[in-house]
């Protein structure tokens, strides 16, 4: 189950902008009008489907391991993440039922039976509807520049911290989408999704949500 964290948190976004880095970044003066802003753009936000590039740093590897996909979100708890190069792999999540297929098999639990996939899910969620800055799991720090804004979430559950020793999320201040997401492992290692070609509330089937 660990082994696939890496291709489920992805899904925080989540599905959003990508700045050159976290550079010339201030913190936000007023939190309380940012939270509001934010989740009143993210519940506009009723679908997002998105290309992604996921670049893997690990450190006893010299060169970056790339894989290409898509991502899939529509209101509400239903997520589509697909990775088509250099591998394939399917993670859906229809509102309680999360279903993952590889090359090998396909397997459906319950998000709410299982520990992980249910605080993944959730998370995941609340990067959507913009309640990630209400998280009960993370303290977050936000700051800004002209173009974005950028968020540090530091675990607070131990399961999360024995993953992550941070995640960094930078969002648009044009649409409110996610745009690049890093995640910081406390092995040193380093995985980075940018979120490409966005469309926002398109209309997405249900089929996309099922297996074949």
């Amino acid at each position: 189950m660990i082994k696939h964290y890496n291709c489920l948190l992805f899904v925080l976004l989540f599905s959003w902008l990508a700045p050159a880095g976290a550079q010339n970044y201030t913190p936000v003066k007023n939190l309380v009008a940012f939270k509001s802003l934010f989740s009143s753009k993210s519940a506009a936000i009723n679908s997002l489907k998105s290309d992604f590039v996921q670049e893997k740093s690990i450190s006893m590897l010299e060169n970056k391991i790339i894989s290409e996909g898509s991502f899939i979100y529509r209101k509400s708890n239903r997520l589509r993440l697909e990775y088509r190069k250099p591998y394939t792999f399917l993670f859906i999540m229809d509102n309680d039922r999360v279903t993952i297929k590889n090359s090998q098999q396909t397997s459906s639990v319950s998000a709410s039976s299982n520990k992980l996939y249910k605080m993944i899910s959730q998370l995941t969620i609340n990067c959507v509807t913009g309640n990630v800055l209400n998280s009960k799991e993370f303290d977050v720090d936000v700051f800004e520049n002209a173009r974005a804004y950028f968020l540090v979430l530091k675990p607070r559950q131990n399961m999360l911290k024995s993953l992550f020793d941070r995640i960094n999320i930078f969002i648009s201040k044009n649409d409110f989408t996610v745009d690049r997401l890093e995640l910081m492992e406390t092995s040193g290692d380093k995985t980075t999704l940018v979120f490409t070609d966005k469309k926002i509330n398109i209309p997405v089937d249900d089929e996309v949500f099922k297996v074949n």
